[in-house]
């Protein structure tokens, strides 16, 4: 059952089968701020998380039909995202907490005199490493389209400089924007003013039967309303964050949704004045584009009206190219400020070496930016009991499509911090290596202290 709580910051699951239990755990977790939702079995546990999802769950270990262990796997089959969650039971059994552990609980606490004592410090702590996990996942998953579009863009630079032909430029565009921008499909389409509609030009991807016979107008008309139709139209980017939920996508919604489209943007390409051509984007995930990847996208819609401005104009050769220039330099200062740092690195003498770095490495490694270029500074960084395996791992990644490593540093000052590090081969080129790190201490130290909790001889109990 619900609570009748009203203006609440989210809410908390009690799953517990004894009311009068239920009935304690709520009036200690009320300080929480959270609205108290309350369930008793297994049945009604997957019938509000069909519905909700709360930032927290307290799960009694033992239920009636199934135990807590059985109902995670149970919200697996039923493909129903497990909140965070914290277990709670009478037993005093070590392996019980080793196996809640195993299956993604936060912290584990048994039925005992201090049970009651020690169950809202439990719950708050577990909030906060719940929190630190989620902002660690946006940073990550911020990152990942960051890097792919940031890889997007340093290919249609190349590509401007190298393709002199309009339909083989925006045709090469297209493919990159799927093998490296990661897009589920890509199209140019040209104005075709006599019929007052766009048309399609080339594409590359998953289009299946999407681009047969779609009517996207000119005229400002129920035909117009997609991103396509809008960027054309207002000579502007336009996106659609959530095609489904998107009313001005219904002409081209089913068709869309079963060719497995969830956002899209479109990219209008200006040149003297006049459209030129539309580029479409569709991703797979909805709100995919972001505040950060509508900025990307914009250097990317201005790097190909220039290419295609010098293409169409010998003379604007020069201006071309230092708008190039020019968009490197934004894009650096898009990184400067982005929570991560990205770095462009090449393998010699089974070493990284940095050629390019985003920034910000004053507030996340307390060194300025020059420092990273010293031929010894990856090595002196790094903390002495990780550098053996670190280096090691790192001298094979040219063998090695990617890498993931967690490791320490040493900053200036003499304080430590936590590195997650992320490697990977750049498709197409000759040894490129893309590299990303985030600070992580916060996480390290929830965990650190989280593992001290575990390591404490577990308490006799009842229940």
């Amino acid at each position: 059952m619900m609570s009748k709580q009203t203006d609440k910051a989210g809410i908390l699951l009690i799953i517990e089968d004894d009311p009068g239990v239920s009935e304690l755990e709520a009036e200690r977790l009320e300080p929480l701020g959270l609205e108290i939702v309350r369930a008793a079995t297994a049945a009604e546990t997957l019938k509000i998380l069909k519905h909700s999802r709360p930032e927290l769950m307290v799960l009694d270990y033992s239920l009636p039909e199934m135990n807590a262990l059985e109902l995670l796997v149970r919200l697996k089959d039923d493909s129903i995202q497990a909140p965070p969650f914290i277990v709670v039971t009478g037993r005093g059994d070590e392996s019980v907490a080793v196996e809640s552990m195993k299956a993604g609980a936060l912290d584990y606490i048994v039925k005992d005199s201090a049970f009651l004592k020690n169950l809202l410090p439990t719950a708050k702590k577990a909030l906060e490493k719940a929190t630190l996990q989620l902002k660690l996942k946006k940073a990550e998953e911020g990152m990942r389209r960051s890097l792919r579009l940031y890889n997007f863009l340093a290919q249609v630079n190349q590509t401007a400089v190298r393709e002199k032909d309009r339909k083989k430029l925006l045709s090469v565009i297209c493919e990159v924007a799927v093998t490296t921008g990661g897009f589920k499909l890509a199209w140019v389409a040209e104005p075709d003013r006599d019929i007052g509609r766009l048309v399609p030009l080339c594409s590359a991807g998953t289009a299946g039967d999407y681009l047969k016979g779609l009517r996207i107008d000119l005229d400002g008309g129920k035909y117009s309303t997609s991103p396509m139709g809008a960027a054309a139209l207002k000579k502007e980017i336009t996106a659609s964050a959530d095609i489904a939920a998107d009313p001005g996508f219904s002409p081209w919604l089913e068709k869309a949704l079963k060719s497995g489209f969830r956002s899209s943007a479109a990219l209008p390409l200006v040149v003297g004045g006049s459209l030129s051509a539309v580029l479409g984007l569709y991703s797979d995930e909805p709100f995919f584009f972001s505040a950060d990847e509508m900025k990307l996208l914009a250097e990317i819609q201005g790097d190909l009206a220039l290419a295609l401005e010098a293409i169409r104009s010998e003379e604007k050769r020069g201006a071309s190219q230092a708008a190039l220039e020019r968009t490197a330099g934004q894009l650096s200062h898009v990184m400067e400020v982005n929570p991560v740092i990205l770095f462009t690195l090449r393998a010699a003498g089974g070493r990284l070496i940095p050629e390019w770095v985003s920034g910000n490495t004053q507030n996340l490694l307390g060194c300025d930016t020059a420092e990273i270029f010293a031929p010894d500074w990856f090595e002196k960084i790094i903390h002495p009991l990780d550098r053996n395996w670190v280096l090691a791992g790192q001298a094979s990644i040219p063998a090695k499509n990617g890498l993931v490593q967690d490791f320490r540093i040493q900053k200036k000052d003499g304080s430590c911090a936590w590195i997650h590090c992320q490697l990977r081969l750049v498709p197409g080129t000759s040894g490129e290596i893309i590299s990303s790190w985030t600070d992580i201490t916060q996480l390290k130290e929830s965990e650190a202290r989280l593992q001290e909790l575990l390591n404490k001889p577990p308490k006799s109990g009842s229940g």
